[in-house]
């Protein structure tokens, strides 16, 4: 098992139980006392988990947002068609994706997001991982590369779907990284339509780098729409 496997079933584990003991890691992963550590450590560094004596807790913040992005994911998954070829971005929501698509979806899928890879390889027809840089950023692993847009103009994609950092009135969606910027920038000229999954924390949130208007995405899926953006009929509340 590779360290990114371990840690997504070290954060499966931490979500049901709230907390998690090296000893019983150990003998779960099959992998030694140090390795664990050394995992324990990486999801500290990102943000995650909470280091205690013997074990690890998950921080609430990334508690509270999880059940929102599962109820996203499973809404966007109804959408899907078999046949499609479709860009799944980086992020937990899109991570959760993967999980949720069926078997037998016969679906294409291109994506940059490296944690959803063992989800996706016995579910799609085919396959493609972006190559790159691998870029961490608020515990989530994904590639870039200055050449996305070359990598990517061979490609007939019918969905884009990702997630964001904010959407807000009078700024629009936007992106916390200049790395995600670049990527979403050459997806939305080499996609049919564009699918966005935002919870509601992410609503009434700005950041540094716009993508587009509210209006761009064929669909916003979100689990609560705050009133003052149901004008918007591209916004969708599942």
């Amino acid at each position: 098992m590779f360290a990114m496997q371990r840690s997504e079933k070290i954060l499966e584990i931490l979500y049901t139980k709230k907390t998690v003991q090296v000893s019983d890691l150990v003998k779960l992963l099959r992998v030694s006392d140090v390795t664990i550590r050394k995992d324990l450590k990486k999801l500290e560094n990102n943000g995650t988990i909470t280091k205690i004596h013997g074990g690890a807790v998950l921080r609430n913040s990334y508690i509270s947002t999880k059940p929102k992005k599962d109820q996203l994911a499973k809404f966007v998954c109804k959408h899907i068609k078999k046949g499609e070829t479709i860009f799944l971005g980086s992020g937990y929501a899109c991570v959760s994706f993967a999980k949720q698509l069926p078997n037998d979806c016969e679906i294409s899928i291109i994506t940059n997001n490296i944690e959803a890879i063992p989800y996706l390889k016995d579910k799609c027809k085919t396959l493609i991982l972006l190559g790159g840089e691998v870029i961490t950023h608020d515990h989530n692993f994904f590639t870039t590369s200055s050449e996305i847009y070359e990598q990517l103009k061979s490609y007939n994609i019918n969905k884009a779907i990702t997630s964001c950092s904010g959407v807000d009135l009078n700024f629009g969606i936007s992106f916390s990284t200049e790395a995600s910027k670049k990527i979403i920038d050459a997806i939305l000229k080499n996609s049919q339509s564009w699918y966005l999954m935002a919870d509601s924390s992410k609503f009434n949130n700005v950041s540094p780098y716009k993508i587009a208007d509210i209006e761009t995405p064929e669909m916003i899926v979100t689990e609560s729409l705050i009133e003052k953006y149901k004008k918007y009929k591209n916004i969708t509340e599942c």
